[in-house]
């Protein structure tokens, strides 16, 4: 199948990055539901093991093994980097385990506020714009050492999914 995007190039397929967001969000909002802190923590786990390594994520794994064989989901191969994701996804162990470890220690307010952070987030994220490849990004353009990837040329905001390769 021709994607439009040559073998050489950096591509990620976003239909993978699309399962990892929707399963975040319905984990959390379980955990808020059942009022389970240990959910949170859970996905703070998950989110850890996606930045070590992607392939560690069950996720991913879900997606490559299930739910794309079964012709449930499509692969959506774009030009696009991996760091900015993989960035992302640092954020999000912070901040969820920061919510964990607040949940359980009785600071209900507050570490809702942080899951509920995460949700809206990464519900714009579904809907095409990252905030944590946003700040990556930013922080390339401002020169911070270990931020040295570009944004693709194509895209119309920093953060934005990349354009549907020309098939």
């Amino acid at each position: 199948m021709n994607t439009g995007v040559k073998v050489n190039d950096r591509v990620v397929d976003q239909a993978e990055i699309q399962v990892q967001r929707f399963f975040t969000i319905a984990l959390f909002l379980t955990a808020f539901v059942l009022d389970r802190w240990e959910l949170v923590a859970a996905q703070s786990v998950i989110f850890g093991l996606t930045f070590l390594n992607p392939g560690f994520s069950p996720y991913i794994a879900l997606y490559r093994h299930v739910l794309q064989p079964a012709g449930l989901i499509r692969p959506d191969h774009r030009l696009d980097n991996p760091e900015p994701h993989r960035f992302a996804t640092m954020i999000g162990v912070l901040v969820s385990s920061t919510a964990a470890y607040l949940l359980a220690a009785g600071y209900a307010s507050i570490g809702w506020g942080l899951v509920w952070l995460i949700v809206v987030l990464a519900g714009i994220a579904f809907a095409g714009w990252c905030a944590g490849c946003f700040m990556y990004y930013m922080l390339n353009r401002l020169g911070v050492k270990g931020f040295f990837k570009n944004a693709p040329i194509g895209r119309a905001f920093p953060g934005s999914r990349p354009p549907r390769p020309n098939v």
